[in-house]
């Protein structure tokens, strides 16, 4: 920290009177590399400060929670060069956690404060800023000009590093308008910018950043050995690391000389190492978009492992390419520091108020305020995820692909069909596991039209209407494995999220089966091999109804109270909460363990802001949010409410939904439901489903299918006896 800044920003902190509130942090040179270029000197709130001493360094994760705290605490006093610095290094820190839209939002305020306040000598790291941002977005040309305006700046104020990284942010615009060899000269310009610097511990960073960029350009310049033999070079010198970019780019130009299949092994490497990075993580926010952004990679891999016809490996890769969305466990002892230093009751009230502006949107229908909310939502449960998350870090090994290979395959006994589905380039392929053999097939119908398939048959289950998509998607889907489906007795389906809302249990090959649908098949290891636990008449049961509400004009649920009734005559003491009806305290602030979790009410589905997802209960609606930030200690939960189960779907396996929710809680599986049901029918439904769980001690899914096949002899068509599915559990690798 430069004397100028430290008394720049002191003054500014005493001016304002939030020096007690935030605290000055001149960062380590290493630390830098969270951040990016910028002023080694951030303004943290306390306790996020404490987590990064006490956790030997500042990750992206933490540096943005910190500063979106810093920038609104700063926000509502007087603009500040510290509010512009905090809102620089927000907008490089969140990169990985938030929309390239809303950074450079931030950093045009950051460039409009430092102007308003008098300080243009922090300027042209603020334009560079803005050009990385362009850049993201697409806006090259843009991009361009500000990193003109940036190098304007810094002959003013001899900036150096400032003019590194002006060369380098010029060769990447350079080289994405197709110029490799002005990029060229642009990166040697770098390189010498950076030997000017002098000696520090940050200096690897920007090294391996020109590295990187100069294999890029050799490599698109058509001379592939030499881009070769640097990405060879590059990783001999640093044989303990494991290093991304000359793996990918070695995979890459294998694939162009010689094929994809021969560039097997490489794409394997990357992959391992790209789902190393991903797993660092602690936040699902983060691990959302870091795999997101290698969706290229995963796919590429996946296609030449196929090609290759090392099936196995393939179907391991597509699941590694889902590591982003495995619950991850909780350090006990950092998670009771967080109770203890009052980060969970700020979450809470953060909670609180979203759910006021949660109601108000709905109640308007706004758009712009339902993804705003559904925004905040996420950023809440991001919070909620940093509070004593362990990353589950990965060695980048060829031995950690046949371990999970052998781990699945003595998991999946007997008469269990796997079924997994990848989506990959223009195709989809299927793979089929069982506890002799995995098999690979691509489907002759493109991606495109399986996506519009599987919205035609759930609108057919949905609407009443004839079944011709899921006839149709049947044979297109089912056509490879169709034997092995025959053969068994249970199936797990793990959908690519094209394939999400697609009901393959109501399809003719699967009825009176077993299913289970999961978004990973490693997430089932351990409960295809152990089994589940035999309902009884002594298994702690809670049933939580809610048959009408104030605030909505729904009909009421009139047979909520036989349907509890019924169900909790199996048991020995049941708990049934309906008169009155079921409150939200009732189902967040539960404290009793329950084998199962019973709720019977309204509920909505919020396909364009699934975070605001809800149960209508006695006082007010139960968002998702909500949920997943509850310490829900039930094992099971089922949802007798309408569209529970209906999901919106992301790539790697990431899912937003009701039951969704209930999983991160912490329930190891849920049953819920895809379309709007019945109140007769389901109650119905649900009694005879217990009926066959407690009779037989069959599994949930178990029970589903033959109370399905009961109720499909009444009525032929899907909508009445297909709308409930049991969706496997989300758990830690292990």
């Amino acid at each position: 920290m430069t004397a100028q800044d430290q008394d720049e920003l002191m003054a500014d902190l005493l001016r304002v009177g939030l020096d007690g509130a935030l605290a000055a942090v001149a960062l380590k040179k290493e630390s830098i590399s969270a951040i990016g270029i910028g002023a080694p000197v951030l303004v943290l709130p306390p306790s996020v400060l404490m987590s990064g001493l006490q956790g030997g360094g500042f990750s992206e994760e933490l540096l943005t929670e910190g500063l979106r705290q810093a920038v609104a605490a700063l926000r509502r006093v007087e603009p500040t060069a510290v509010l512009a610095e905090n809102l620089l290094s927000l907008a490089r820190a969140s990169a990985g956690g938030e929309a390239p839209e809303r950074r450079l939002g931030m950093v045009v305020e950051a460039i409009t404060v430092l102007r308003r306040v008098g300080q243009p000598h922090r300027l042209p790291r603020a334009y560079v800023a803005l050009s990385n941002v362009l850049g993201e977005m697409g806006r090259l040309y843009d991009a361009l000009a500000a990193i003109d305006r940036a190098a304007n700046a810094e002959r003013d104020y001899s900036d150096a590093g400032a003019l590194l990284a002006i060369h380098f942010g010029r060769a990447t615009i350079f080289r994405g308008l197709g110029l490799q060899t002005e990029s060229l000269s642009e990166l040697r310009h770098a390189d010498r910018a950076l030997s000017a610097i002098g000696p520090e511990a940050s200096d690897k960073l920007w090294a391996k950043r020109i590295r990187s960029e100069t294999m890029f350009c050799l490599s698109e310049l058509g001379r592939v050995e030499a881009a070769l033999a640097e990405a060879d070079a590059w990783s001999a010198t640093d044989p303990e690391e494991s290093l991304f970019t000359p793996a990918v780019m070695r995979a890459d130009l294998v694939s162009r000389r010689s094929g994809a299949a021969a560039a097997a092994e490489d794409y394997l490497q990357a992959a391992i190492r790209a789902t190393e990075e991903i797993s660092t993580y602690s936040s699902a926010r983060f691990r959302r978009k870091a795999r997101d952004r290698y969706d290229s990679l995963f796919a590429r891999s996946v296609n030449a492992l196929i090609e290759a016809r090392q099936h196995a490996s393939a179907f391991v890769v597509w699941e590694l390419a889902k590591s982003g969305s495995v619950l991850l466990p909780r350090d006990s002892e950092a998670y009771e520091s967080a109770l203890s230093a009052g980060v969970r009751d700020e979450i809470a009230a953060e909670a609180s108020r979203l759910v006021g502006y949660a109601r108000d949107a709905l109640a308007t229908g706004d758009r712009l305020a339902l993804a705003e909310c559904q925004d905040q939502g996420d950023w809440i449960l991001f919070r909620n995820d940093m509070l004593g998350r362990i990353p589950q870090a990965r060695a980048a090994s060829r031995e950690l692909v046949d371990a999970q290979i052998a781990d699945l395959r003595r998991a999946v006994t007997p008469g269990t069909l796997l079924v997994s589905y990848a989506a990959i380039g223009e195709h989809v392929y299927v793979f089929a596991v069982t506890s002799e053999s995995l098999i690979c097939a691509r489907l002759a119908t493109p991606r495109l039209e399986l996506r519009l398939l599987a919205m035609s048959a759930a609108r057919e289950c949905r609407d009443l209407l004839p079944t011709d998509a899921l006839d149709e998607s049947a044979r297109r889907l089912l056509a490879p494995v169709g034997h092995l489906i025959d053969e068994a007795t249970a199936i797990v389906v793990v959908p690519c999220a094209e394939l999400q809302s697609m009901p393959f249990h109501a399809m003719h090959p699967f009825r009176g089966k077993a299913v289970t649908y999961s978004t990973r098949a490693m997430d089932l290891r351990a409960g295809m091999s152990c089994g589940e636990r035999p309902l009884t008449a002594t298994s702690s049961w809670t049933g939580l109804g809610t048959q009408s509400v104030a605030y909505s004009p729904l009909p009421e649920l009139s047979y909520v109270r036989e349907e509890l009734q019924a169900i909790g005559a199996h048991f020995r003491s049941p708990n049934i909460v309906l008169d009155p009806g079921a409150t939200s305290r009732d189902l967040l602030n539960g404290t009793a363990h329950n084998d199962i979790l019973h709720i019977a009410c309204h509920a909505a589905f919020e396909p364009g802001a699934p975070h605001l997802s809800r149960l209508l209960l006695e006082d007010r609606p139960v968002f998702a949010f909500e949920m997943a930030l509850a310490p829900l200690n039930a094992t099971h939960v089922v949802l007798s409410a309408c569209e529970t189960a209906d999901a919106a779907a992301h790539q790697g396996g990431h899912t937003q939904s009701l039951a969704s929710a209930f999983i991160t809680a912490g329930a190891s599986g849920v049953t819920g439901s895809l379309w709007p049901v019945n109140d007769r029918a389901t109650a119905r439904f649900l009694t005879t489903l217990y009926e066959h769980r407690i009779n037989t001690g069959a599994s949930m899914a178990d029970a589903l299918g033959r109370t399905r096949s009961v109720f499909a002899e009444e009525t032929s068509h899907p909508h009445y006896w297909a709308p409930f599915v049991h969706i496997g559990a989300l758990g830690a690798d292990r």
